[in-house]
């Protein structure tokens, strides 16, 4: 089902049982869309703005919501699970990332005024399945994900399952996130270790 707000402009869409609710300033140009399940929703509020990205939904129950301001471009947005979520918080801008979450009930989370380079991964899980060779016991299972408020994540770097960025904390170019970040906080390196601390970050 579609809200009586059409899609925008040259988009590619493939929606089956799931659901797009646009608002009416939000702006969707050049993007692929497809939602495969049950119960799955776009939400995009406000004036938030997606241009040349990938989204896809595989499974049931699942969400991806965009806050009021939020800006996406160059990205993809992928949901592979069943009541899983992705949300982006308000005038947030991602300029080309892959944000995935994948498993049971999954949570990945963008807090507000967060700005997001180029190349960046942010999974909640590790791409492929690891099991004990004896007892079969799954070793490395999805976890949630959670960024907070005004965080700046540099180009290149990735954020792997389990990891809370607390706010108005730095990531440096190029590092592989594997542990919490403390507010205010400097992580660089691979993978990323505490640079400094106590610090304050323009946009």
């Amino acid at each position: 089902m579609m809200s009586k707000f059409k899609l925008r402009l040259l988009n590619i869409v493939k929606n089956k049982e799931g659901n797009i609710y646009l608002a009416p300033q939000s702006y969707l140009v050049w993007n692929k869309i497809k939602l495969s399940g049950k119960k799955n929703r776009l939400h995009v509020k406000g004036n938030g703005k997606f241009r040349r990205c990938t989204i896809s939904v595989k499974g049931d129950n699942n969400l991806i919501e965009i806050e009021d301001g939020a800006n996406i471009s160059f990205s993809n947005l992928e949901i592979v699970g069943n009541n899983c979520l992705i949300r982006i918080g308000r005038e947030t801008d991602i300029g080309g990332a892959y944000l995935s979450a994948k498993g049971e009930a999954t949570r990945l989370t963008i807090g507000e005024h967060c700005m997001f380079s180029r190349n960046i991964n942010v999974m909640t899980y590790d791409g492929h399945p690891i099991y004990d060779a004896d007892s079969n016991e799954a070793l490395n299972s999805p976890s949630h994900i959670a960024i907070g408020n005004r965080v700046w994540v540099a180009a290149n770097a990735a954020i792997l399952k389990g990891v809370t960025i607390a706010d108005d904390s730095v990531v440096a170019f190029g590092s592989i996130v594997t542990k919490n970040v403390d507010k205010k906080t400097i992580v660089a390196g691979s993978p990323a270790k505490t640079i400094k601390q106590n610090i304050k970050w323009e946009h």
